[in-house]
Protein backbone atom coordinates (compact mmCIF):
# COMPACT_ATOMS: atom_id res chain seq x y z
CA UNK A 1 0.00 0.00 0.00
CA UNK A 2 1.44 3.65 -1.08
CA UNK A 3 2.11 6.06 1.86
CA UNK A 4 -0.14 8.36 3.14
CA UNK A 5 -3.18 6.43 2.17
CA UNK A 6 -5.65 5.98 5.63
CA UNK A 7 -6.56 2.47 7.46
CA UNK A 8 -10.29 3.89 6.71
CA UNK A 9 -10.18 3.68 3.21
CA UNK A 10 -8.54 -0.27 2.94
CA UNK A 11 -10.84 -2.57 1.47
CA UNK A 12 -10.06 -6.56 1.55
CA UNK A 13 -9.01 -7.33 -1.79
CA UNK A 14 -11.82 -9.59 -2.93
CA UNK A 15 -14.28 -6.72 -1.44
CA UNK A 16 -12.64 -4.51 -4.07
CA UNK A 17 -12.48 -6.83 -7.19
CA UNK A 18 -16.11 -7.43 -6.13
CA UNK A 19 -16.76 -3.47 -6.18
CA UNK A 20 -15.31 -3.18 -9.31
CA UNK A 21 -16.99 -5.80 -11.25
CA UNK A 22 -14.44 -8.11 -11.69
CA UNK A 23 -16.25 -11.16 -9.74
CA UNK A 24 -17.66 -12.39 -6.52
CA UNK A 25 -15.72 -12.28 -3.72
CA UNK A 26 -15.37 -16.11 -3.78
CA UNK A 27 -14.15 -16.01 -7.16
CA UNK A 28 -12.18 -13.13 -6.57
CA UNK A 29 -10.30 -15.19 -3.34
CA UNK A 30 -9.58 -17.88 -6.57
CA UNK A 31 -8.23 -15.12 -8.95
CA UNK A 32 -5.93 -14.28 -6.40
CA UNK A 33 -4.91 -17.66 -5.28
CA UNK A 34 -4.06 -17.93 -9.29
CA UNK A 35 -1.26 -15.76 -9.00
CA UNK A 36 -3.52 -13.51 -11.14
CA UNK A 37 -3.88 -10.36 -8.90
CA UNK A 38 -0.98 -7.67 -9.07
CA UNK A 39 -0.95 -4.58 -6.22
CA UNK A 40 1.30 -1.91 -7.05
CA UNK A 41 3.48 -4.13 -9.26
CA UNK A 42 3.77 -6.87 -6.82
CA UNK A 43 1.75 -10.28 -7.29
CA UNK A 44 -0.68 -10.87 -4.24
CA UNK A 45 -0.13 -14.23 -2.47
CA UNK A 46 -2.32 -12.75 0.78
CA UNK A 47 -6.47 -13.47 0.51
CA UNK A 48 -6.34 -10.86 3.32
CA UNK A 49 -4.27 -7.92 1.70
CA UNK A 50 -6.62 -4.38 2.42
CA UNK A 51 -6.03 -1.75 -0.84
CA UNK A 52 -6.78 2.15 -0.94
CA UNK A 53 -8.98 2.31 -4.12
CA UNK A 54 -8.00 5.76 -4.12
CA UNK A 55 -3.85 4.88 -3.97
CA UNK A 56 -2.74 1.32 -4.69
CA UNK A 57 -2.75 0.30 -8.22
CA UNK A 58 -4.51 -3.30 -9.11
CA UNK A 59 -4.30 -5.06 -11.45
CA UNK A 60 -5.98 -8.52 -12.66
CA UNK A 61 -4.55 -10.38 -15.80
CA UNK A 62 -3.13 -7.50 -17.33
CA UNK A 63 -5.93 -4.79 -16.84
CA UNK A 64 -5.81 -1.95 -14.70
CA UNK A 65 -8.56 -1.79 -12.25
CA UNK A 66 -11.04 1.40 -11.04
CA UNK A 67 -14.30 2.05 -9.76
CA UNK A 68 -17.06 2.97 -11.23
CA UNK A 69 -17.98 6.20 -11.48
CA UNK A 70 -20.54 6.54 -8.00
CA UNK A 71 -23.73 7.21 -8.34
CA UNK A 72 -25.14 8.56 -5.37
CA UNK A 73 -27.18 5.51 -3.69
CA UNK A 74 -29.55 6.22 -0.41
CA UNK A 75 -29.84 2.34 0.99
CA UNK A 76 -32.19 1.15 4.26
CA UNK A 77 -31.23 -1.52 6.80
CA UNK A 78 -33.04 -3.43 8.88
CA UNK A 79 -29.84 -4.06 11.21
CA UNK A 80 -29.26 -7.22 12.91
CA UNK A 81 -28.32 -7.55 16.49
CA UNK A 82 -24.58 -8.50 16.86
CA UNK A 83 -23.84 -6.39 13.66
CA UNK A 84 -21.14 -3.57 13.79
CA UNK A 85 -22.34 -0.24 12.29
CA UNK A 86 -18.87 0.30 10.76
CA UNK A 87 -17.36 0.24 7.20
CA UNK A 88 -14.91 -2.70 8.42
CA UNK A 89 -14.18 -3.63 11.86
CA UNK A 90 -10.32 -5.00 13.09
CA UNK A 91 -11.77 -7.42 14.82
CA UNK A 92 -12.94 -9.10 12.24
CA UNK A 93 -16.47 -9.03 13.24
CA UNK A 94 -19.58 -8.79 11.21
CA UNK A 95 -20.37 -5.29 9.75
CA UNK A 96 -22.96 -3.82 7.80
CA UNK A 97 -21.05 -3.80 4.53
CA UNK A 98 -21.11 -7.63 4.81
CA UNK A 99 -24.93 -7.62 4.35
CA UNK A 100 -25.16 -4.39 2.05
CA UNK A 101 -23.37 -5.44 -1.05
CA UNK A 102 -23.16 -2.55 -3.78
CA UNK A 103 -20.71 -1.42 -6.03
CA UNK A 104 -20.71 1.93 -4.36
CA UNK A 105 -18.83 2.74 -1.01
CA UNK A 106 -21.76 3.48 1.04
CA UNK A 107 -21.24 4.27 4.89
CA UNK A 108 -23.92 4.38 7.43
CA UNK A 109 -25.38 7.66 8.84
CA UNK A 110 -25.11 7.75 12.27
CA UNK A 111 -24.40 4.58 14.24
CA UNK A 112 -26.41 1.71 16.30
CA UNK A 113 -24.55 -0.10 19.00
CA UNK A 114 -24.06 -4.49 18.63
CA UNK A 115 -26.98 -5.17 20.45
CA UNK A 116 -29.29 -2.70 18.95
CA UNK A 117 -31.48 -3.61 15.93
CA UNK A 118 -33.22 -1.93 13.36
CA UNK A 119 -33.46 1.05 11.08
CA UNK A 120 -30.19 2.21 9.43
CA UNK A 121 -29.62 4.40 6.32
CA UNK A 122 -26.49 4.08 4.37
CA UNK A 123 -25.44 6.36 1.43
CA UNK A 124 -22.48 7.31 -0.82
CA UNK A 125 -23.82 11.01 -0.42
CA UNK A 126 -21.24 12.81 1.87
CA UNK A 127 -23.25 16.33 1.91
CA UNK A 128 -26.76 14.76 2.97
CA UNK A 129 -25.38 12.52 5.65
CA UNK A 130 -23.71 15.70 7.26
CA UNK A 131 -26.53 17.43 7.45
CA UNK A 132 -28.60 14.33 8.50
CA UNK A 133 -26.18 13.89 11.90
CA UNK A 134 -25.67 17.57 12.36
CA UNK A 135 -27.70 18.37 15.41
CA UNK A 136 -29.42 21.25 13.84
CA UNK A 137 -31.36 19.23 11.69
CA UNK A 138 -33.03 17.59 14.63
CA UNK A 139 -33.90 14.21 12.84
CA UNK A 140 -36.49 11.96 14.40
CA UNK A 141 -35.20 8.62 15.73
CA UNK A 142 -37.83 6.23 16.92
CA UNK A 143 -36.85 3.05 19.62
CA UNK A 144 -38.63 0.38 21.35
CA UNK A 145 -37.24 -0.81 24.69
CA UNK A 146 -37.36 -4.15 26.43
CA UNK A 147 -36.78 -3.34 30.12
CA UNK A 148 -35.54 -5.40 32.58
CA UNK A 149 -38.61 -4.15 35.15
CA UNK A 150 -41.50 -2.21 34.61
CA UNK A 151 -41.73 1.30 33.70
CA UNK A 152 -43.81 3.59 36.03
CA UNK A 153 -46.07 6.48 34.73
CA UNK A 154 -44.32 8.54 37.73
CA UNK A 155 -41.19 8.15 35.90
CA UNK A 156 -42.39 9.41 32.47
CA UNK A 157 -41.63 13.23 33.33
CA UNK A 158 -38.26 12.64 34.18
CA UNK A 159 -37.41 10.76 31.16
CA UNK A 160 -38.95 12.97 28.57
CA UNK A 161 -38.26 16.74 30.77
CA UNK A 162 -34.45 16.58 29.82
CA UNK A 163 -32.69 14.89 31.90
CA UNK A 164 -29.25 14.52 32.95
CA UNK A 165 -27.21 11.34 32.88
CA UNK A 166 -25.51 9.48 35.49
CA UNK A 167 -22.87 8.64 34.05
CA UNK A 168 -21.26 11.92 32.66
CA UNK A 169 -23.87 14.93 34.49
CA UNK A 170 -24.59 15.25 30.14
CA UNK A 171 -27.83 16.92 29.98
CA UNK A 172 -30.31 15.57 27.06
CA UNK A 173 -32.95 17.24 25.50
CA UNK A 174 -36.25 16.96 26.05
CA UNK A 175 -37.82 13.80 24.16
CA UNK A 176 -41.76 12.01 23.47
CA UNK A 177 -42.04 8.37 25.43
CA UNK A 178 -45.17 6.39 25.83
CA UNK A 179 -45.27 3.23 28.26
CA UNK A 180 -46.73 0.17 26.24
CA UNK A 181 -48.66 -3.08 26.58
CA UNK A 182 -47.36 -4.44 30.39
CA UNK A 183 -45.10 -1.34 30.82
CA UNK A 184 -42.09 -3.32 30.06
CA UNK A 185 -41.84 -1.83 27.06
CA UNK A 186 -41.29 1.78 26.32
CA UNK A 187 -42.16 3.58 22.90
CA UNK A 188 -39.19 6.67 22.84
CA UNK A 189 -38.49 9.34 20.13
CA UNK A 190 -35.77 11.61 20.02
CA UNK A 191 -33.61 13.99 18.32
CA UNK A 192 -30.37 13.53 19.30
CA UNK A 193 -27.49 10.84 18.86
CA UNK A 194 -25.81 10.79 21.90
CA UNK A 195 -23.39 7.46 21.97
CA UNK A 196 -25.85 4.85 23.67
CA UNK A 197 -28.28 7.54 24.75
CA UNK A 198 -31.11 5.64 24.82
CA UNK A 199 -29.14 2.61 27.16
CA UNK A 200 -27.80 5.36 28.90
CA UNK A 201 -30.95 7.54 29.95
CA UNK A 202 -33.00 4.26 31.44
CA UNK A 203 -29.72 3.31 32.98
CA UNK A 204 -30.02 7.10 34.82
CA UNK A 205 -33.25 6.09 36.42
CA UNK A 206 -32.52 2.82 37.32
CA UNK A 207 -33.36 0.42 34.50
CA UNK A 208 -31.32 -1.73 32.66
CA UNK A 209 -32.51 -2.13 28.44
CA UNK A 210 -32.57 -6.01 27.88
CA UNK A 211 -33.75 -5.42 24.01
CA UNK A 212 -33.63 -2.09 21.82
CA UNK A 213 -34.97 -1.44 18.45
CA UNK A 214 -34.90 1.56 16.11
CA UNK A 215 -38.19 1.31 14.34
CA UNK A 216 -38.14 4.74 12.47
CA UNK A 217 -35.17 7.23 11.29
CA UNK A 218 -36.05 10.46 9.78
CA UNK A 219 -39.63 9.10 8.90
CA UNK A 220 -37.86 5.67 7.13
CA UNK A 221 -39.55 2.53 8.66
CA UNK A 222 -38.55 -0.85 7.92
CA UNK A 223 -41.67 -1.94 6.82
CA UNK A 224 -41.85 -5.35 4.94
CA UNK A 225 -37.76 -5.52 5.21
CA UNK A 226 -36.98 -8.74 7.54
CA UNK A 227 -33.72 -8.60 9.64
CA UNK A 228 -30.55 -8.41 7.59
CA UNK A 229 -32.60 -7.24 4.77
CA UNK A 230 -31.91 -3.60 3.11
CA UNK A 231 -33.24 -1.76 -0.04
CA UNK A 232 -32.50 1.31 -1.82
CA UNK A 233 -34.74 4.12 -1.22
CA UNK A 234 -37.66 5.95 -3.62
CA UNK A 235 -36.89 9.43 -5.25
CA UNK A 236 -39.36 10.72 -2.36
CA UNK A 237 -38.13 9.12 0.02
CA UNK A 238 -34.78 11.00 -0.39
CA UNK A 239 -36.59 14.41 -1.08
CA UNK A 240 -38.34 13.69 2.44
CA UNK A 241 -34.40 13.51 3.90
CA UNK A 242 -32.66 16.37 1.84
CA UNK A 243 -35.72 18.40 3.38
CA UNK A 244 -35.13 17.35 7.05
CA UNK A 245 -31.57 18.04 6.16
CA UNK A 246 -32.79 21.64 5.50
CA UNK A 247 -31.94 21.10 1.64
CA UNK A 248 -33.88 21.76 -1.27
CA UNK A 249 -33.89 19.63 -4.12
Amino acid sequence: MKKGSGEDDRVRINRYLAMCGIASRRAADQLVASGRVMVNGGIVSEPGLKVDPADDEVIVDGQRLALPEARKVYILFNKPKNVITTSRDEKNRDTVLDHVLVKERVYPVGRLDRKTTGVLLLTNDGDLAHKLMHPSSNVKKEYIAVLNNKFPHTLLLQLTGGMRLKDTGEKVMPCQAKILDDGMQVWLSIHEGKNHQVRRMFETLGFEVKKLERIAYAGLKAGELRRGEWRYLSRNEVRQLYRQGGVTV
